[in-house]
């Protein structure tokens, strides 16, 4: 039942987006574009920066975050409508995608900012963003990147503005030779998704390495996006938080009612990490099918180094499309939706009872 339903909300998502259109985009979906869709040349590019960051040692000294966002080059007027532009708000979708992945690789942050700021109207700025286009314009930059030559990686933020990127992002990248360096993107856009950006920027910097694993999201998801775009660096190998390794192993969790209490052990993955620094919690529990409780935790888990779930009884889960904690009393197949949290220790004849609210707390 559970994959059934996730595949028909999936082809129902999809037809709903295919039938969208933007033309001014500021940053949501991890989704990079197929190689089938990019010029051979772009790709020859692309396949050379495999994300096998893991396999290397990073020198977390030589990394800049460079990124352009509505919000650091707008002067906001007086009446400026924060529902209708939530994007030029500080912090803006691509400031704030950015700043996160600062904080991840402890790396340098460069915002890049033009002498003449952009309206802070939508119609505005959309307009002059075309202009600018159509006329092949490199906007004056505010100042320059310090020391260049100290950075051999760089992470480039960017909105999607009609189809590519803003024209002071080329300025940017003709002002600083970023030759020899490996690159890795991020992107917040509509429903353009990627378009023709990375074409754009590999035409703009065709000695640099540009990664093909690149980041992406939604304008409206940009700001719930920080453990995707986190989970992102740390599988390129770029992570600075050596405190999230093996944090949770041992670490056990109690799930309590009234006078009742079942104990798990969690395992050492990041969705376990992600349950746990949101504890404690008092929320329903319900009942699903005939073998599991499920309860709904306020954030979604980070599934990026969990293992799926197989076993039986007595399995701590998380189903990812549905984003609810699964508590298995009785067997149950194997999905690749289910990742596994940890196992029952105590209290394992209690699980089927389970009714009403509960607390979930660190044991």
């Amino acid at each position: 039942m559970r994959k059934m339903t996730a595949i028909f909300f999936a082809a129902v998502l999809s037809i709903s987006l295919a039938a969208c259109e933007n033309f001014l985009d500021e940053p949501g979906s991890n989704t990079a574009p197929s190689s089938e869709s990019l010029p051979s040349q772009e790709i020859s590019v692309l396949e050379e920066a495999s994300s096998s960051g893991q396999d290397e040692e990073v020198d977390r000294e030589n990394i800049l975050v460079a990124y352009f966002s509505w919000a650091d080059n707008a002067i906001l007027a007086e009446d400026v409508d924060a529902v209708a532009s939530p994007s030029v708000i500080a912090p803006g979708n691509v400031q704030e995608l950015a700043g996160w992945v600062q904080e991840e690789t402890g790396g340098d942050l460069f915002a890049i900012r033009v002498t003449e700021p952009y309206p802070s109207d939508w119609d505005e700025c959309l307009a002059r963003a075309n202009q600018e286009r159509g006329d092949q314009a490199r906007p004056v930059l505010q100042e320059q990147v310090e020391n260049l030559e100290q950075y051999d990686t760089v992470f480039l933020g960017y909105p999607n503005w009609w189809y590519g990127v803003p024209m002071a992002l080329l300025t940017f990248l003709e002002e600083n030779d970023l030759s020899g360096k490996r690159v890795y993107l991020f992107c917040s856009h509509g429903t353009g998704g990627l378009s023709n950006s990375v074409e754009i920027i590999t035409e703009a910097i065709p000695n640099a390495t540009i990664s093909n694993n690149i980041f992406d999201c939604y304008e409206e998801e940009a700001s719930s996006s920080q453990g995707d775009i986190q989970s992102w660096v740390a599988e390129l190998g770029y992570t600075s938080v050596p405190e999230r390794e093996e944090k949770t192993a041992g670490t056990q969790l109690s799930v309590a009612w009234g006078e009742n209490q079942v104990i798990y052990s969690l395992n050492d993955s990041s969705a376990a990490q992600s349950l746990l620094e949101q504890l404690p919690l008092t929320v329903a529990v319900e009942d699903y099918s005939t073998n599991e409780k499920i309860f709904y935790p306020p954030q979604e888990l980070d599934t990026s180094d969990t293992p799926i779930a197989s076993g039986g009884a007595g399995t701590l889960a998380y189903y990812a499309p549905w984003g609810d904690v699964v508590m298995f009393y009785g067997d149950y197949n194997e999905n690749p939706s289910l990742f596994e949290l940890g196992q029952i220790v105590s209290g394992e004849e209690l699980v089927a009872q389970m009714s009403g609210s509960i607390t979930i707390a660190a044991a």
